[in-house]
């Protein structure tokens, strides 16, 4: 454009436009790249965070309940824990497969045992009075059942329920701790510990305590009395056994506690003792949560190999715990 004898105003040319275009597309394409890992960045700081936050409960409960294990030993044949591969956690998404889910029942002085008391001396007063005619509170021993479940825990209802009842189920860990009375009259000074309990796991479903919690597992480190013990000399030389529940190989372990020994796989180790406990938890993520679910409505299929399912969507975490010897 002329504007006077010797001025015109130059506009951009085709190859300026073309060079400014592929620059900004660039930039737009590199932006959109580091916007996308910062997604996925948070996303994953995010599970992390809430998985550890579960496990961290879970696995703290578990932990203070076999910190307080309550036994005696040595001059009885009572049972007193029983930990078993849970065969009821049959009713998954088909084509899922949980392959380690223990449940485990043993004696300990829960510190929830009772109710709270509240600051308020009205409601004190209360508690007062409601504590002397309610004789369940009364005592310091709990039998505590430990089971996974997949299941409703709002509307309390199995995964197994159609969709039309708008069931939500969750791989969630449970958690009964039976009243001290109860724990005393029914449970305590039996020879079975695992038939005396039946009758209380149908209140199992009721004591919620962490969900996304997809596998649970225990395994026991029993001290017992070598062969090489020598009664005469007063020497008795002890030997270490590790006992699973559930076995990475699908071999299950029973481990039934008593009094005088410990019944293991199989296996009688007479005077044996267990040492600690080794809890673990496999938390799945939110993302997972949301994987199962299309797959127990039909809208997606189960994952063909299930270890990649694990890999991906979910967190393991271990605590090791040492047990109380018997008194």
């Amino acid at each position: 454009m002329k504007l006077g004898n010797n001025c015109y105003r130059r506009g951009f040319t085709l190859i300026e436009l073309m060079t400014a275009m592929a620059i900004t597309g660039m930039l737009v394409t590199v932006i959109m790249q580091l916007t996308n890992q910062s997604i996925d960045l948070w996303r994953a700081v995010s599970e992390d965070v809430s998985t550890s936050t579960r496990s961290r409960a879970a696995l703290q409960t578990l932990s203070r309940d076999f910190e307080s294990f309550q036994m005696r030993g040595y001059d009885n044949k009572y049972q007193w824990l029983f930990a078993k591969a849970d065969e009821s956690m049959d009713n998954v998404p088909k084509g899922l497969k949980i392959p380690r889910s223990a449940q485990c029942v043993f004696f300990a002085c829960a510190p929830d045992r009772n109710p709270s008391v509240s600051s308020s001396t009205s409601l004190r007063k209360n508690y007062r009075a409601a504590r002397a005619h309610n004789r369940e509170t009364q005592g310091d021993v709990n039998a505590i059942g430990y089971r996974l479940m997949y299941r409703d825990q709002i509307q309390n209802l199995p995964g197994t329920e159609g969709n039309e009842k708008g069931v939500y189920p969750l791989f969630s860990l449970y958690r009964q701790v039976v009243s001290p009375r109860s724990t005393f009259e029914e449970l305590l000074g039996k020879d079975n510990l695992e038939s005396a309990y039946v009758r209380f796991e149908e209140d199992d479903e009721k004591n919620f305590l962490c969900e996304n919690i997809l596998e649970f597992n225990i395994t026991f480190s029993i001290r017992y009395a070598s062969s090489q013990a020598d009664a005469e000399e007063g020497r008795v030389d002890y030997e270490v056994v590790t006992v699973p529940i559930v076995a990475s190989s699908r071999r299950t372990n029973k481990v039934a506690v008593y009094g005088d020994r410990i019944v293991a796989g199989g296996t009688t180790y007479e005077n044996a003792r267990i040492d600690s406990a080794m809890l673990s938890i496999t938390v799945l993520t939110e993302e997972g949560a949301a994987m199962v679910e299309q797959i127990r409505q039909g809208r997606r299929r189960a994952p063909k190999k299930i270890a990649d399912f694990f890999a991906k969507y979910t967190r393991s975490y271990s605590r090791l715990v040492a047990v109380p010897q018997p008194l």
